[in-house]
């Protein structure tokens, strides 16, 4: 196979007009399989966008099933799935709604012709099929149906911020309830207690989808949320969270150390978890036994055995750990360490030969030495266990197709000790980001390592040393740097950053 050179700076495919038949040529799956879209078509030449020009197997991948030179074209990752998405939406949307059209595992489990009747109302079988295909087309993480008064209201959670979707009339609540909780397995003649469910789908679009539902009842009826479970299709690698590459660099190394602990922390919602299970993707070899804790399990990873914890069955994080230190293991991850028993058994594996990695809530990284001696563990255990922390938030990330230049307002720059009027960027919106200016998301960060200069530090002057490394602010440091960069906003890194972040230095 012949290939012509690449192009050194990313297209944007929003300024190509797209040849169809030129992307049938590759079709849907295969185009997801290679995160790769045909733009055009000349003589016997096929110019595709990719985000890795230089990858001879994909190259060579594409050519077998096109039966045409190819010409790389590089383009942002993130842009090519986008227009993958656009371009076969319909496709993807009958793929989705097949999945709910058919009542087969309704008429399996009732017999009342007048209860199946009222589950599968059509209005209400039309508005959750709706509702779960946008979703998924969306990327959405929560679906929010509420009733408000006359009206029932639907939010979508995209990029970390809930925006209303469609109002409809109340009356479809008792047929949507009932149709979601059989979906979901719960009991739809309890509508006085709290219910969790949850049901499966297969497409092509998105591979697996994992819904978890949640009932609650409120004054005007029941509320429900769904959360959309994307599986191993929609991890992020870790050169996709949004870490520069120096940064990148020392964080691979050490979570490749061959044993000792590494905490995330930050706020819910942070994406704590997402970066762990990038990393952890990444060490799942054949070579490692690694186990996880988690309360649920959301992203389960081919080849790791996870482990879910069972509250009422007496199957907390503590007895979890303390079963998984006989199965061998050589990564452990927990989901969350709540308390002192927990704390202890992870400080213990860490210094005995394992990777230890789990997550905590605290403000900064510095916080993480101090959360865990307050639990109770003594300040040369948790040293001499600990290899690192990463703190870290996520801010929405600008539309590049809407981006546009913009500057700091004094009240901005005051809060970002910046000078008024620095050059930024900000998103007009436009219909690749639904008018918001934003697509997708980027972590902001901060990291230590700890090294043996660093125990000696925590060891003997531990306050001091938690002093030094606020005094660096590095959250601060990481999201100005986003913010001048043009990847986010001055409205992002201020939510972003806590109140201590934004004083003055």
């Amino acid at each position: 196979m012949e290939t012509i050179g690449t192009v050194e700076v990313a297209i944007r495919l929003a300024e190509h007009d797209l040849d169809e038949q030129a992307v049938r040529l590759l079709g849907h799956e295969h185009c997801k399989q290679y995160i790769a879209l045909p733009i055009r078509r000349e003589d016997e030449h096929l110019f595709v966008a990719v985000n890795d020009p230089d990858n001879i197997e994909k190259i060579v991948g594409i050519a077998d099933i096109t039966g045409c030179y190819i010409v790389p074209m590089l383009a942002d990752n993130e842009d090519i799935r986008f227009h993958i998405d656009k371009i076969f939406r319909d496709e993807a949307l009958d793929s989705i709604a097949s999945q709910f059209l058919v009542d087969r595992r309704l008429k399996d489990r009732f017999d009342s012709p007048e209860l199946l009747a009222e589950i599968s109302s059509a209005p209400a079988v039309r508005l959750i099929d709706s509702l779960i295909e946008t979703g998924v087309l969306s990327r959405a993480s929560d679906i929010h149906i509420e009733p408000y008064g006359h009206d029932l209201r639907i939010r979508y959670r995209i990029d970390g911020q809930l925006v209303t979707y469609n109002q409809v009339s109340i009356s479809l609540l008792p047929n949507v309830v009932s149709r979601l909780k059989i979906m979901g397995g719960m009991d739809i003649a309890e509508k006085r207690l709290p219910q969790d469910g949850h049901f499966t789908i297969e497409t092509g679009e998105t591979g697996k989808v994992d819904f978890r539902l949640s009932t609650l009842p409120t004054i005007f009826g029941e509320k429900i949320v769904i959360r959309l479970l994307f599986g191993q299709t929609s991890r992020l690698k870790k050169d996709e969270l949004g870490f520069y590459s120096e940064d990148l660099e020392k964080l691979t190394e050490l979570f490749n150390q061959p044993y000792g602990a590494i905490f995330m922390t930050g706020p819910t919602g942070s994406g704590k978890s997402t970066t762990l299970n990038s990393f952890l993707a990444e060490l799942n070899l054949d070579t490692r036994n690694i186990v996880t804790v988690e309360d649920p399990i959301e992203n389960p990873i081919l080849g790791v055995n996870h482990v879910n914890v069972e509250r009422q069955g007496g199957l907390n994080f503590a007895g979890a750990l303390r079963h998984i230190l006989r199965q061998d293991p050589d990564i452990i991850m927990i989901g969350e360490i709540r308390d002192e028993e927990t704390a202890r058994i992870a400080m213990q594996a860490a210094i005995t030969g394992h990777v230890v990695l789990s997550t905590l809530h605290t403000n900064d990284a510095a916080g993480v030495i101090e959360r865990l001696t307050d639990m109770g563990i003594e300040p040369y255990l948790v040293v001499a266990a600990l290899n690192g922390i990463i703190s870290q938030r996520l801010v929405r990330r600008i539309c590049r197709d809407c981006a546009a230049p913009a500057s700091l307002t004094p009240t901005q720059a005051h809060l970002l000790n910046l000078p008024p009027g620095t050059p930024v960027f900000a998103g007009r919106g436009c219909p690749h980001c639904n008018n918001t200016g934003y697509r997708s998301r980027l972590a902001v960060y901060e990291y230590i390592i700890i090294d043996e200069v660093t125990r000696r530090r925590i060891i003997t002057h531990p306050a001091k040393y938690a002093a030094d490394q606020r005094r660096k602010q590095g959250l601060r440091e990481s999201a100005t740097r986003a913010l001048l960069n043009g990847h986010t906003t001055a409205e992002e890194v201020i939510t972003a950053l806590s109140r201590d972040n934004l004083a003055e230095v």
